[in-house]
């Protein structure tokens, strides 16, 4: 490269970009963040606030297909598709049908954990020096099955941990009552995974590392980008006002937005969003002390600074679709069920889009045909976790550096319609 500190231009101020703004702008690099939202109040406002380092395994796998007739007809379960929406998503559901073979299975669960190892490591670095440190707890997370036989149709998860060396721990009724004295469990079945933290406010970790790279010099346009170009000797974004901001580099971490930018250069990548919901009680009746997962419904409940967030669900819609918050009522109820008598004096609602490949993995890296453009999109549910270590790779490659891993798997060349 012939800059030695290059312009930057960060697409998306979510916890991805912001992470990317920030160790651009630590490097030196002359760095301008734009988004049409304040950072971290999109996708990472509202997430269930977990950095989940052990979830290495991706959404397909083996058999899932059969459940798609079940998606498209309960409105309020765990998964669902809109009916009216499926012919758009097929070909995306092709390619997941063809990333749940055990042999790639396999492979994904390693590409993540290769990309999860020093998630714990970055976060530490961006914590310390943007000093929002307080705002993570490490407490490990519980994780609920209703039943021995729900438990035992999870057994390959598992199976999958040893190899990696991931541990886990399988607790008894005395040893769940005594760390999570306000669950009814019943027959089920509780483990625990020590690896997991969380963060009590994501939106505002987000904003704190988005304002540190400001103040250390990366310039803030609140406003939306309408397209990309790339000319070879460098690349223009345009915005919706008609100004043009030019760079040495482009970062896309514009979450399930980022297609839009991508056409006009002739790429696309298999992206589409994955939307999620929580129901937020202020001053809730019962308390947790750590993040917990109830298996077959897909809820998270997280004890945040502001009260308990109940989150999850995966509901797959187009992205301008109205939100359905039946499905925030739902996770609610299915809270309840383990946690008797949980109320708030107030519940507040909301609905956050996910950026999801069929794959899992994300997009990190030079986009085929268009080198300065730099990718950093795709994350799905790990956006939050990965966000400060997708920000070191994109720094490490936008001066020219060699990334800390090899980041092949995470290519966007790996999707034939990617190339340029």
């Amino acid at each position: 490269m012939s800059r030695e500190k290059p312009r930057c231009i960060v697409i998306g101020a979510g916890i991805v970009g912001a992470s990317c703004a920030w160790h651009l702008t630590r490097r030196g690099a002359d760095v301008t963040v734009v988004d049409p939202e304040q950072p971290g109040q999109a996708t990472s406002y509202g997430n269930a606030g977990c950095l989940s380092t052990s979830s290495i395994f991706p959404f397909s796998y083996p058999g899932v297909i059969r459940q798609v007739p079940g998606w498209l007809l309960d409105p309020l379960g765990p998964m669902r598709i809109r009916w009216q929406h499926f012919p758009q998503l097929l070909p995306w559901f092709w390619r997941f049908w063809r990333a749940g073979t055990r042999q790639r299975v396999n492979a994904v669960a390693a590409a993540q954990h290769r990309l999860m190892a020093t998630v714990l490591e970055d976060y530490d670095q961006i914590l310390q020096a943007t000093g929002a440190g307080g705002l993570r707890e490490s407490r490990g997370m519980i994780l609920l099955y209703g039943s021995e036989a729900e438990y035992e149709g999870d057994r390959w998860h598992y199976d999958l941990r040893d190899r990696f060396g991931l541990a886990w721990q399988r607790l008894s009724a005395g040893e769940l009552a005594e760390r999570e004295p306000a669950i009814r469990l019943g027959q089920g079945v509780a483990v625990f995974d020590p690896a997991w933290q969380h963060l009590t406010s994501p939106a505002d970790v987000t904003r704190t590392i988005a304002e540190a790279a400001f103040a250390g010099g990366a310039h803030w346009v609140n406003e939306k980008v309408r397209r990309v170009t790339d000319d070879g000797d460098g690349v223009t974004a345009i915005l919706s006002d008609g100004r043009r901001l030019g760079g040495d580099r482009l970062v896309l971490a514009a979450g399930p937005w980022s297609n839009t930018l991508l056409g006009p250069l002739g790429a696309r990548v298999p992206l589409t969003p994955k939307r999620g919901y929580h129901s937020m009680l202020l001053r809730p009746s019962v308390q947790l002390h750590q993040p917990v997962m109830q298996f077959s419904e897909y809820v998270m409940m997280t004890p945040m600074r502001d009260g308990l967030r109940v989150a999850g669900t995966a509901e797959f819609a187009r992205l301008d679709a109205a939100p359905d918050y039946r499905r925030a009522k739902a996770l609610l109820q299915h809270a309840q069920r383990f946690l008797p008598g949980l109320e708030g004096e107030a519940v507040t609602e909301w609905m956050g889009q996910r950026p999801m490949m069929p794959d899992s993995l994300p997009v990190i890296g030079p986009l085929p045909g268009h080198p300065r453009v730099l990718c950093a999109l795709g994350h799905g549910h790990y956006g939050l976790t990965q966000g400060p270590t997708t920000g070191r790779i994109i720094a490490d490659l936008a001066f020219g550096d060699a990334p800390h891993l090899d980041i092949e798997p995470y290519s966007a060349a790996r999707f034939s319609g990617a190339r340029g």
